[in-house]
């Protein structure tokens, strides 16, 4: 797969993407740590301040879309990269717990309306299906640059001393700036022509475009099992060496690297990305299944269950990632796409709200019983986007026609 795709445009936010995210894998490798073990502040403190900051956030994305739909999307994206790069910056000036949670806070927000103009600036881009597979070149691009940031921390980790902190986090800052220069080489796109659905709340008015997005929050909580079930229930539940952890996020990051462009090419109808969403409900039951029988067994044995289940998952998560990508830009109009992509990952914020929950009730606490409850509560999610996706597309049909589309 090339790491960067052929088309300028293109190109130029791939390599945008590869550098900011970068600095994404430094910071969430060493903020946690570095609040902790440098600042001071104890690990309740951190959580709550992030979860206030999360919080605050939840809608942020709609008017930060909807000032893109307005502005044009790569002027507004290039402001906000520059002005969380100054944020960050003050955050390793922090010394009290209450500077922590304003610039969490501050951060937070800019970075949930970066991510719904980012995708607003997609769309400007690129058409049609082509646009499901631009984010699928970025989310390859993304987990390569999350990896070579967490390589940059462990060298932090490494000396684990208060200088080594802020010189590798400094780097993190320095990735904002060059990611906001390298943004200026995108191409302009114009502001979306004004229209009725440019209200800044028609999104959250859409009924059945938010449907879609509540049981896409559903179903994303498959991101969660790899990040928290499975580390917590490989310690605790197997005999697995707790080094297979590792292995499997490797084999995540791999597969997504590779097969994620692949698998969104053959996505591009919406009947191809429901097809695609049930597929990946039944693999994620499959998933769980072979994961919650991982306990109990012998170690080996273990260990080839816990790579048979990851694999499974990942292939669940591309199917689902790409029908994700499609439908996020199928069914908004274009007049107001930046103000819909705020809703839509409205979706995501929902999912890692509930999600830590949902792990701790079912698989962790219940075993195989509850590693199946949770496949069939993502298979039910994944059944329930048919419908909700035929409500969404009709409601599509009648605002073409010039009527609400609210009204189905």
């Amino acid at each position: 797969m090339r790491l960067l795709p052929e088309d300028p445009a293109v190109r130029s936010m791939a390599a945008a993407t590869l550098v900011n995210t970068t600095g994404n894998g430094i910071f969430f490798t060493l903020s946690a740590l570095y609040f902790t073990r440098i600042v001071g502040f104890s690990v309740v403190e951190v959580g709550l301040g992030l979860s206030i900051a999360a919080g605050v956030a939840l809608f942020a994305g709609i008017p930060i879309g909807h000032l893109a739909d307005r502005r044009g999307p790569r002027e507004v994206q290039v402001a906000l990269v520059l002005m969380i790069a100054a944020l960050a910056a003050l955050y390793l000036l922090v010394t009290e717990w209450w500077q922590f949670v304003a610039l969490a806070t501050a951060i937070a927000v800019l970075d949930r309306g970066s991510g719904a103009v980012r995708a607003a600036l997609i769309a400007g881009l690129v058409q049609g299906s082509d646009r499901a597979t631009t984010k699928a070149y970025l989310r390859s691009v993304t987990n390569v640059g999350m990896t070579v940031g967490t390589g940059i921390a462990a060298i932090a980790l490494h000396f684990d001393t208060r200088e080594a902190y802020l010189a590798v986090m400094y780097v993190d800052v320095a990735t904002y700036a060059v990611t906001a220069l390298l943004m200026t080489s995108v191409p302009h796109v114009p502001p979306r022509p004004a229209g009725e659905a440019l209200h800044m709340l028609s999104a959250l008015r859409d009924l059945p475009f938010v449907a879609v997005v509540l049981v896409s929050s559903v179903l994303t909580m498959h991101y969660w099992i790899l990040e928290l079930a499975i580390p917590l229930w490989v310690v605790n539940e197997t005999e697995a060496p707790r080094a297979v952890v590792a292995v499997l996020l490797v084999i995540n990051t791999v597969a997504v690297v590779v097969a994620q462009v692949a698998v969104a090419r053959r996505v591009v109808t919406l009947d191809a990305a429901v097809r695609a969403t049930l597929l990946s409900g039944l693999l994620f039951l499959g998933a769980c299944a072979i994961l919650g029988v991982s306990g109990g067994v012998s170690a080996t044995l273990a260990v080839v269950l816990l790579v048979v289940g990851s694999v499974v998952l990942v292939a669940g998560e591309l199917c689902q990632a790409s029908a994700s990508f499609l439908l996020g830009f199928e069914l908004p109009p274009e007049e107001a796409m930046g103000q819909y992509q705020g809703v839509w990952g409205m979706g995501f914020s929902i999912s890692s709200f509930l999600a830590p929950t949902v792990m701790a009730l079912l698989p962790l606490a219940l075993g195989l019983t509850g590693w199946l409850l949770l496949g069939g509560v993502l298979l039910a999610a994944a059944v329930a986007t048919r419908p909700a996706v035929a409500w969404a597309s009709g409601a599509q049909e009648s605002r073409l026609a010039g009527r609400s589309p609210t009204r189905g």
